[in-house]
């Protein structure tokens, strides 16, 4: 945040210069109050609004991007600084080396120390550096307030802010606190104390990453998982912090989605991101397990459980309701019964919507982002050996012991009761997401053949399965509608409910045996991390 720090001789140098910061998304019409907020909690407001336009810089092919490094020309007024921040991945709390100097203008003029940085960070010669060119750029209104209590230290900065792109323009207002002297733990209470005076939500992405997310015409649309987080060499702290901002990061874009045009793909990915998340928990429970940590993950499953009647309904409708309309005769009484649940769907979104805006589950990503970045875990002298091991080994455990899970779950698959199916599910799913995690870890050419193979049984396990979980829910939400119906002496809606919970069973027959194939390929696919 801050102008401007002298050039530094060399790329270790760089490292030395970090910029640790808090990002808040706020509504833009409660600045003001947010600024009065800060001028009585001491704060003294530095200067007046700056307007500042940064233009950011990366390859054809978004080499910088890969790499996690951020490159930018800011102009601030008449003067131009240039800024190179370098990874420090993190959702909310920012932890990035940095390195700032003045420009002599907008256009690029990289210095040989900073071609060595970059050539550093990707990985090649600074001879073999792509050519590198203007993507996208941030125009931004700021407002800056320095506040000081003893040591704590904190620069806030309140931004109306867009980003510009050729043919379209993204509003956003956020609050940047930058940590200049103090502990975190006095940041993050700040956050939460300024948070009563207006709705702060944990920024899921930094300017640059907003900005590429423009570019990809992904703002505003619901998110699924990207690419495996985690990567080969990486420690298993460093493994388990990658993967939970990846699930955070896609949970917050789903949020945002819904909370400004709900809609069905939205919720579903909002859960995918929590359920992940979850398992994420249970993957590392050695070495992320404190005292804080069994409260946060019974938080998510509350968050996660405040969506699931709406996707649920989403499902039922979509799905089983959709089906029986189908054909030249549809089913006696489906206007009635589509009636109906339209109704319940929407009472599950407007339940779903006011749990997302509470207090509960703002502030559960925000205590989530600060144990992420100081929880207890990371300083437990018993667990810093394995916090330290390469990802590669515990990886391997950890897949091991979750396929032999499946194995003892999904025995005689199509004889378990449908309790016992769930938690085969469950099992499948836990292996699934550690897959999917790991998925980067193990890339021997061998090795990647046969992940392959196990993804693709899997996958198809897992579909099964959840075509199987969905019945079971549909089947049980068809029966109450059908008693609620009768109750009323809505006999045409009873009966379009009856039907369904008929079709529902006669389904389930078939996808048991599916199930059963996949369970069987998938328990002789070769495992591919030994």
């Amino acid at each position: 945040m801050n102008d401007v720090h002298e050039p530094l001789p060399d790329p270790a140098a760089a490292l030395e210069a970090r910029e640790r910061e808090l990002k808040l998304e706020v509504a833009p019409e409660t600045l003001v109050r947010l600024a009065a907020a800060l001028r009585e909690r001491g704060a003294a407001k530095r200067g007046v609004a700056a307007r500042l336009v940064s233009a950011y810089f990366d390859s054809d092919d978004r080499a910088l991007k890969r790499a996690g490094v951020s490159l930018r020309i800011r102009r601030r007024g008449r003067g131009y600084v240039q800024t190179i921040k370098l990874g420090g991945a993190g959702v909310g709390m920012f932890d990035r080396a940095e390195w700032e100097r003045r420009a002599r203008g907008p256009e690029l003029a990289l210095s040989p120390g900073e071609n060595l940085l970059l050539a550093s960070a990707l990985g090649c010669e600074p001879s073999a550096l792509p050519a590198l060119a203007p993507v996208f750029t941030t125009n931004v209104k700021r407002a800056v307030h320095l506040l000081q209590r003893g040591a704590f230290v904190v620069e806030l900065a309140l931004d109306e802010a867009a980003i510009e792109l050729a043919d379209a323009r993204y509003a956003f207002a956020e609050l940047e606190m930058e940590l200049l002297g103090g502990t975190p733990e006095e940041l993050f209470a700040l956050a939460r104390d300024l948070g009563s005076v207006a709705p702060l939500r944990l920024s899921a992405l930094s300017k640059s990453a907003r900005g590429y997310a423009a570019l990809d015409g992904a703002l505003g649309r619901p998110a699924k998982a990207g690419d495996a987080p985690i990567r080969a060499g990486m420690s298993v702290e460093e493994a388990f912090i990658a993967a939970a901002t990846d699930c955070v990061v896609q949970f917050r874009l789903n949020e945002d989605v819904l909370l400004s045009a709900p809609e069905p793909k939205a919720v579903h990915q909002a859960r995918v991101a929590l359920r992940r998340l979850r398992s994420a928990f249970s993957l590392f429970k050695p070495v992320v397990s404190d005292a804080r940590s069994e409260a946060l993950r019974a938080e998510l499953k509350w968050l996660a459980g405040s969506l699931g009647d709406a996707r649920d309904l989403d499902v039922f409708a979509e799905g089983r309701l959709a089906a029986l309309g189908e054909g030249d005769e549809p089913e006696p009484g489906l206007a009635a019964l589509a009636a109906r649940v339209e109704r319940q769907r929407g009472e599950a979104y407007a339940a779903a919507d006011a749990a997302l805006r509470s207090p509960r589950a703002r502030g559960l990503m925000l205590d989530l982002a600060e144990w992420l970045a100081i929880g207890p875990w990371r300083a437990d002298a018993a667990t810093a050996d394995l916090r330290a091991t390469a990802i590669e080994a515990f990886a391997a455990d950890t897949l091991a012991k979750r396929r032999k899970k499946v194995k003892k779950a999904g025995k005689a698959l199509a004889a378990l009761d449908p309790h016992a199916r769930h938690q085969a599910r469950i099992e499948g799913k836990k292996l699934r997401y550690a897959a999917d995690f790991f998925a980067e870890v193990f890339t021997e050419p061998k090795a990647r053949k046969r992940q392959a193979a196990f993804a693709k049984h899997l996958a198809a396990l897992q579909e099964h399965l959840g075509d199987l979980n969905d019945i079971a829910t549909a089947r049980a939400r068809a029966r109450w509608l059908a008693i609620d119906a009768a109750a009323e002496g809505d006999g045409d809606a009873a009966f379009a409910a009856g039907a369904i919970a008929g079709h529902a069973d006669a389904d389930a027959r078939g996808l048991l045996a599916a199930a059963g194939k996949s369970y069987s390929a998938l328990m002789k696919a070769e495992p591919y991390w030994r």
